[in-house]
Order: C-alpha cells, then structure tokens, then sequence
C-alpha cells in the first residue's frame, strides 16, 4: 500500500469500529506559554464539546486583525489536525469520535504566536477533554474491510 491507501485504510478503521461518544456538553482551555521569545511561544484554545454521531469540528472566533484569510484557514486547519490526532489518533484505545467540537475561545501573540504553538495548546485541551469529560463505549460496530475480489 501506497501513502493514500494507508490514508484510507487508517480512517476507514477508525470510523467503523467501537468508539467513544461523548455523554454530555463540555468545555476545556488550554494556554501554551513556551520560552519567552521564541517564536512558538504562546497560544491559547478554549473548546466547546457535544455528544454528537460523528466527529465533526467548527470555529466560531474572531481571528486577530493580523490574519489573512488564508492564515486564518491555516490556523483553523491546525486545530482540526490537532483534534483527530487527540481524538482518532490514541493506540490502543477506541477513538473518540462521538462529539462535534468547536473553537471557541482563541488569542494569540503577534511575536510569540505560530501554528505550532497553535497545535500543541489544542492537543493539550483535547488531552483535557479525553481525560474530564464523560464517555461511554458505543459498541455494535464493526471494522469494515475493502473487497479486494
């Protein structure tokens, strides 16, 4: 198999099998502050989550002034990246994607910020989410596998 089809393959597994759902409404922050001065120093991400069929993602901030359009769609494609790696991505766990999760609180540094420390704020609020909220096992799905006849 090619890139594309391990692509595939991986997100095929990970929509059709067990996974956990979200029970209720939730929302987490996380602030990331790295060595002062650094140019991925700073960023700050507050979620709101809700059980939800599907994982699904939205933002509903104002971006700062400094955003281009295109900058703003990188950094909102950084936190939905950040979001499946935290929830699709764990091993040996079923994944969480019972919940629609939206961007809701956002700052950002105009020296320090970058989409780097954009990710790693966002993976440590999904950490949070993983760990605070409540879940429960959806079972009764299957793995589906491609028919190679």
């Amino acid at each position: 198999m090619h890139q594309a089809e391990l692509l595939a393959n991986w997100a095929r597994q990970k929509t059709s099998c067990n996974y956990q759902c979200l029970v209720g409404p939730v929302e987490v922050e996380f602030e990331f502050k790295g060595q002062f001065g650094h140019p991925s120093s700073y960023a700050y991400v507050r979620l709101r989550a809700e059980p939800a069929d599907e994982l699904a993602f939205s933002a509903s901030v104002a971006w700062p002034e400094e955003f281009d359009q295109e900058y703003a769609r990188r950094i909102q494609d950084t936190v939905a990246e950040a979001i499946v790696d935290g929830l699709l991505g764990r091993e040996n766990e079923y994944p969480y994607r019972g919940c629609s999760v939206q961007l809701i609180g956002f700052r950002w540094d105009s020296v320090g910020g970058s989409e780097r420390a954009v990710h790693r704020a966002t993976v440590k609020a999904v950490e949070l989410l993983r760990a605070n909220a409540s879940w429960h096992l959806s079972t009764g799905h299957y793995r589906s596998y491609r028919d190679d006849a």
